[in-house]
C-alpha cells in the first residue's frame, strides 16, 4: 500500500468516525430543530461517515485549484444547515426531508465511489445517475432551500450562495469525470447536470 493511500485511509477512517459521532450529538444536541430533521441529518452522517470507512482509493484527485471550486458550495451549504434554528414549517420539514432522503438514495448508489471533494473512483451510472448527472447536489440544494424557508436571513443568501458556486464544484468534478473512458457516452446519454431541461 503507497504512503499517500495510508494517509488518506486514516483521514476517511477519522473523518468517517466523526459523522458516525455527528449523527447522535445532532440528535440529542439540536433541540431547536424537529424531530424529522434531527432524524434526517443522523441518517445521512450514518450513511456518509459509512462510506467513508469503505470509499475506494482515488483514481486520480483534483488539485487544489479544484478543491478551492468545490470548498464554497459545501460551506455555504452547511451554513444554512446549522443557521436554520427557528419554527420548521410542515412544508419546510417535508421539503428537507425529501432532499435528505434523495441525498442518500444518491450517495448510496455511489457507494465506494463517494467523495466529498472532487475526484475519480470510478463512474457510476445507475440509479438516480440515470436522471441527472449530479443528484446528490440536487438534492444537497432541497435541503439549502427548506433551511432558507426556516430563516430566510442570512438562510436565503446562503442557500442562494450555495446554489451559485455549486456550478464550480460541477465543473471541477466532470473535468475530473472527463478522464473515464464511459464519460462521453453517458453524457451524452444523461444531458442534464440537474434540472432536466434547465441545467
Amino acid at each position: 500500500m503507497a504512503s499517500g493511500w495510508r494517509w488518506e485511509r486514516a483521514y476517511d477512517v477519522a473523518l468517517g468516525l466523526s459523522a458516525i459521532s455527528w449523527a447522535g450529538l445532532g440528535l440529542w444536541g439540536a433541540e431547536a430543530r424537529p424531530w424529522s430533521v434531527r432524524l434526517a441529518l443522523a441518517a445521512l452522517n450514518l450513511l456518509v461517515g459509512g462510506l467513508l470507512l469503505i470509499r475506494h482509493a482515488p483514481l486520480a484527485s483534483g488539485g487544489p485549484r479544484a478543491v478551492l471550486a468545490a470548498l464554497p458550495s459545501l460551506i455555504l451549504g452547511g451554513a444554512a444547515v446549522r443557521l436554520a434554528d427557528g419554527p420548521w414549517p410542515l412544508a419546510a420539514q417535508a421539503l428537507f426531508g425529501l432532499g435528505a432522503a434523495g441525498a442518500c438514495a444518491s450517495l448510496a448508489t455511489l457507494g465506494r465511489s463517494f467523495a466529498f471533494l472532487p475526484s475519480r473512483r470510478g463512474l457510476v451510472v445507475r440509479g438516480p445517475y440515470r436522471l441527472v448527472r449530479h443528484p446528490a447536489y440536487l438534492s444537497e440544494l432541497l435541503m439549502a432551500l427548506a433551511c432558507a424557508t426556516v430563516r430566510p436571513w442570512p438562510g436565503a443568501l446562503l442557500a442562494g450562495g450555495a446554489a451559485l458556486t455549486l456550478a464550480l464544484r460541477i465543473r471541477a468534478e466532470e473535468r475530473l469525470l472527463a478522464r473515464d473512458e464511459g464519460w462521453a457516452a453517458y453524457r451524452a446519454r444523461v444531458r442534464w447536470r440537474l434540472l432536466p431541461g434547465l441545467y
